[in-house]
């Protein structure tokens, strides 16, 4: 009786590479559910640094749930109100519960439960920040009560931006969203996979960006710094979630396939998928490669074509690359 035979390392033949099989080994439960605990931790952290320290002081809304959170803190503070102990952070996890009622129908449960997580310890962290550092003794901006200038409070949306951000892409990396417009983003994005994240977390805040000029009452200044924060916070999070990932791909359509694809494979360590071809202006037959390399590579690979000026070549951007791709193999020196 034949038996299926077990996946190989297997060889590139005359090329000498050894290409690593396609098995992948599961990572242990344990400790895929502490890194998922450490990303959301890392998440929470971030943003309510980002908004104890530069967000709330610098007097503008962030957009999102978050966005009505500072506005509310803001006009308790102008308007003198104290109530001892600060406890409007977990107005932030109140606001949040019936976005994740809706959410909890239409995406995974996996996605709510771990944004119900962030969104709890983001209020807790804040609640702790609040309480022990009222004058953000800690932050370029010392106090809401001063009229800071404009400089500093551009600062403080950039840096806020950033980190807020690195918080929305590490919860992204672990199927997690920091509530609020997040939630809302995630399921438009389910239904349009193929816009950017950014950009729909960007539309979905300009509601509290306007709303924020009529609450912070200071000229369109609150407005602009939304604007940076929320350029900076979507760039942050597009390049963190993407820019490991993006690759060229090249189409190259030549007469020189063995030839080419030896270099590649040799000197930059990707493989090459061939494909026949007929170049229709005299009907002859050529093949098309398609290769994908990183960006880095690039001055390298045009001196590989460079070698066969007949070759014709075009090259595209790949913004996420799924599945194998060798990006740990040691380049081999070519002049």
């Amino acid at each position: 009786m034949e038996t299926e035979e077990q996946p190989k390392s297997v060889g590139c033949g005359e090329y000498g590479i050894e290409k690593d099989d396609f098995m992948k080994y599961a990572e242990n439960a344990n400790v895929k559910k502490f890194k998922t605990l450490a990303m959301i931790f890392l998440s929470a952290a971030f943003y309510s640094i980002a908004f104890h320290y530069f967000i709330s002081p610098g007097k503008f809304a962030p957009g999102g749930i978050g966005g009505i959170l500072a506005m509310a803190q803001f006009l308790f503070k102008t308007e003198k109100i104290s109530v001892g102990i600060d406890f409007s952070p977990f107005l932030f996890a109140l606001l949040n519960l019936p976005v994740l009622a809706v959410a909890y129908r239409r995406l995974s449960k996996k996605f709510v439960i771990n944004t119900a997580i962030t969104v709890a310890l983001i209020s807790v962290l804040l609640f702790a920040l609040d309480n022990l550092d009222p004058e953000y003794k800690f932050s370029i901006i010392s106090s809401v009560d001063e009229k800071d200038d404009v400089g500093v409070r551009l600062v403080a949306a950039f840096i806020g931006g950033a980190l807020c951000g690195v918080s929305l892409a590490f919860a992204f990396k672990v199927d997690a969203s920091t509530g609020g417009s997040d939630i809302v983003g995630a399921m438009i994005q389910k239904k349009n996979p193929h816009i950017s994240i950014g950009n729909i977390l960007f539309a979905v805040n300009g509601v509290i960006l306007a709303a924020s000029f009529f609450v912070y009452k200071d000229n369109f200044m609150p407005i602009f710094l939304s604007l940076i924060y929320l350029t900076v916070d979507s760039q942050v999070c597009d390049m963190i979630l993407q820019g490991a990932k993006k690759g060229l791909k090249f189409e190259v359509i030549t007469e020189h396939p063995e030839e080419i694809s030896r270099e590649v494979i040799v000197t930059l360590g990707h493989g090459v998928t061939v494909t026949p071809a007929v170049g229709m202006f005299e009907h002859k037959n050529k093949t098309l490669l398609i290769c994908i390399i990183k960006p880095r590579q690039i001055a390298k690979f045009q001196r590989i074509i460079s070698k066969y000026p007949e070759t014709f070549a075009y090259v595209g951007q790949v913004n996420e690359i799924i599945g194998k791709f060798n990006d740990t193999k040691k380049e081999t020196e070519s002049e």
